[in-house]
Parts: C-alpha cells; sequence; structure tokens
C-alpha cells in the first residue's frame, strides 16, 4: 500500500484529478498531506502550489482542514469529511457523502447525495439519486435532482428542482427567497407562527394548508394564501399534491433527535477506531524493535545473521502495517454504509411524520359515519314497507338499526 507524507509548504490547494475506486478524504490538525492508496499506481505532483493526486484503486487522503480541495472524477463513492476549505467536486459515479464541510458546488453525482452540517453554501447541478440535506448554514440551490429531495434546518433560501417528491423542513426569514419545484408531491414543514407569502400549484388539484390554525383545502390548481402577517415568498409548484404542516408534531421528534445521535456516534466510532488502530501500528512497530533489539548475537548462534534479522523485522512490520491500514479503510467504509442507513431511516421517519401529520381524524369519523348513516332513498323504502304492512314496526326498527350498524 502506498503511503506518503508531503509537508504542506508552499501548497495552496489540493486537486483529485480521477480516482478509479472510493475516495475518503479527511480534515486534521497537521500542516502535512497524507496519501493512502491500496495499490501502486498513485500519482502525485505539484504545480504552482496546487498539489495534483491521481489513483487507479480507492484513495484515503488526509489533509490540513483550511486547504481548499478540487476534486474532478471519482469512479465509486466520495466520503469528504471536516473541510473547512472551499470545495468543488466536479463528477461522482457512486453516492457522495459530505460532513462538516464548508460551501461545497457539485456538478454530476450520479449516485445519492447525504449531505450534513454545511457551514456555507451547497449547490449542485444533476443529482442521479434521492438527496438527503440536513443543516445547512447558507443557501441550498439543486438544479436537478432525478429522485427525491429532503431538507431540514437552512438558515439561507432554497432553490431546488426535483423530478420526485419533495419533503423540506425550514424556518422561512425575511431576507431569503424560496422556491421548490417537483413532479411529484411537495411537503412543508414550517414553525406555526410563521410569517410568508405563498404561492402554489398543484397539477393534481390537491392543496392543503395546516400550520397554526389554518384548516385549508383547495381543489384548485393554484392558490395564493397570506401566513401570519406575509413575509418572504415561497414559491411552490408540484406536479402532484401540496401540504403544508407546522412543526409542532412532535411524535416523531424523539425519533429524529436518535436519528441525529446516532449518526454522531457513527462519526465518533469511526475516528475513535482509525485512531486506535494507527496508535496500535505505532505501539506495534515500537515492540518489534524492542523485541528484535539485542538478539543478535543469540540469533548468530544459531546461525541467523543481524541482516536476516532485520529482514524478517521489516517484514513483519510491514505485514502489521499492511493489515491495520486495510482494517482501517474497512471501518471508513463501514461507516459511510452506516450514515446511508442511518439517512435512511431518517429520511422514512420523516415522511411517516408527514403522512400522520395529514391524516385528518375528524374527516376520517365523517366519512366513516356518513357511510354508516341510511340514506334517505334506504329510509323511504322501509317506510313504504311499513305503510304496505309488509313488515311489523319492530323489524322496521331492526331494518334502520342494522343499516346504521348498530345492532348489538
Amino acid at each position: 500500500m502506498v503511503d506518503q507524507i508531503i509537508p504542506l509548504g508552499n501548497i495552496t490547494r489540493l486537486k483529485v484529478t480521477t480516482v478509479s475506486g472510493n475516495l475518503h478524504l479527511t480534515g486534521w490538525g497537521r500542516d502535512e498531506i497524507q496519501i493512502k492508496e491500496a495499490g501502486s499506481k498513485c500519482e502525485t505532483q505539484e504545480k504552482n502550489g496546487v498539489l495534483e493526486v491521481s489513483s487507479d484503486v480507492d484513495l484515503i487522503i488526509r489533509l490540513p482542514h483550511s486547504l481548499p480541495v478540487e476534486i474532478g472524477s471519482v469512479s465509486g463513492d466520495a466520503v469528504l469529511r471536516g473541510i473547512t476549505g472551499k470545495l468543488t467536486v466536479d463528477s461522482v459515479s457512486g453516492d457522495l457523502s459530505l460532513r462538516d464541510v464548508t460551501s461545497t458546488k457539485m456538478k454530476s453525482i450520479s449516485g445519492d447525495l447525504i449531505a450534513s452540517r454545511v457551514q456555507g453554501d451547497l449547490q449542485g447541478d444533476s443529482i442521479s439519486g434521492y438527496c438527503l440535506i440536513e443543516d445547512v448554514q447558507g443557501q441550498v440551490q439543486i438544479k436537478g435532482a432525478s429522485g427525491d429531495i429532503q431538507i431540514g434546518s437552512v438558515d439561507g433560501g432554497i432553490d431546488i428542482q426535483a423530478s420526485g417528491d419533495c419533503l423540506v423542513d425550514f424556518h422561512p426569514v425575511p431576507w431569503q427567497a424560496y422556491q421548490i419545484k417537483a413532479s411529484g408531491d411537495i411537503s412543508l414543514i414550517i414553525p406555526a407562527d410563521s410569517d410568508a407569502d405563498l404561492s402554489i400549484k398543484s397539477s393534481a388539484q390537491d392543496i392543503t394548508i395546516f400550520p397554526g390554525k389554518l384548516d385549508i383545502s383547495s381543489k384548485e390548481n393554484e392558490l395564493k394564501q397570506v401566513l401570519g402577517e406575509g413575509g418572504p415568498a415561497i414559491l411552490l409548484s408540484a406536479g402532484g399534491k401540496v401540504s403544508i404542516l407546522d412543526d409542532d408534531f412532535t411524535v416523531f421528534k424523539g425519533i429524529k433527535m436518535n436519528l441525529d445521535d446516532l449518526g454522531n456516534i457513527a462519526s465518533d466510532f469511526t475516528t475513535e477506531t482509525t485512531d486506535y488502530i494507527r496508535d496500535s501500528l505505532g505501539h506495534l512497530e515500537e515492540d518489534l524493535r524492542e523485541s528484535l533489539s539485542g538478539l543478535s548475537e543469540t540469533l548468530e548462534e544459531i546461525g541467523l545473521s543481524e541482516e536476516n534479522l532485520k529482514n524478517l523485522g521489516a517484514q513483519i512490520e510491514e505485514t502489521s502495517r499492511a493489515a491495520a491500514e486495510k482494517a482501517e479503510i474497512a471501518v471508513i467504509k463501514a461507516q459511510a454504509k452506516v450514515e446511508k442507513k442511518i439517512a435512511m431511516a431518517r429520511r422514512k421517519a420523516l415522511k411517516a411524520r408527514e403522512k400522520t401529520k395529514q391524516f385528518d381524524l375528524n374527516k376520517f369519523l365523517d366519512e366513516e359515519s356518513q357511510k354508516k348513516a341510511v340514506s334517505e332513498q334506504e329510509r323511504m323504502m322501509i317506510l313504504k314497507m311499513l305503510q304496505d304492512k309488509k313488515i311489523t314496526t319492530e323489524e322496521a326498527d331492526d331494518l334502520l338499526k342494522a343499516l346504521e350498524g348498530k345492532r348489538k
């Protein structure tokens, strides 16, 4: 396995040109760049303050947190963590997972996008999978997503277009603008006391607005509605239905909190585990050196020279290091899978929350009551049978009770 340590020196930017496997990029507090590759064809080149790196297999890079990063093409998944420098991504053929990063621009992601704790704007041109975005302290702009989009906790404005459904949980503020277009359904979850100007289009002619004390249901294509005292413009255009709910519903808040905690545990687990592996590797090398030192004379007596001893020690060290590094890669990959499963579970939980919020118990009971009620035609028929003396009064009463579903 290739393992390079490159002092930061005059390097002002890292450019990962091509990776034929998976890419794992993590920021750390050292003024050096560590490059690990599970092969032997990792190429590095420094030009005008830019360090260019390419690899034909999986690649792991640790770099100073604040170093700007450009990523060209990744054939597998890309996992990016702890980067406070500007981040741009051209193409990822698999999933892209972002966590604790700064402003990020993405051109083409063929898989899913999972982004959390973004300290700045998040912009994407084309996402082929679904998008799960949470805790963005800037603007969110997704020009084209082929799947569903789920967004929670955004400080800035929102401008998204999706071919699937959109579920967005946010707090509208006066100095931002919000525009959501979806071929499927749109569901908003906002505070009950929100101030906003709504402009809604629904090709399905199904619009419901429930925040606070509002209870609006419309079967029109378009609807304009002022929330509170009015404020930022929220433009919604859906191929399906549009639902606007408030965030007072608490049944699933505990689930969401637990999922957030689980995500933090997964992240901490990876960090602690990789640190443990690294420390253990260092201790192993020290133990080997101590164990092998002072044995020269003894080994020479049994015919093993000091040179052979050194070669043996080097082989043991290299084998141990390779095993530890493979374990480290396995842990990083496992964490990426865990985080994606957590994201999927959070997505399902919030969808369940949204569906439960839309369930109108009173409407359901009214419909059930209407189903059980005796129609006027049925009542007249029973009265006519009673008048013609075809049934007795008791039999008529029994018939009415049976039709109303009240027979004990």
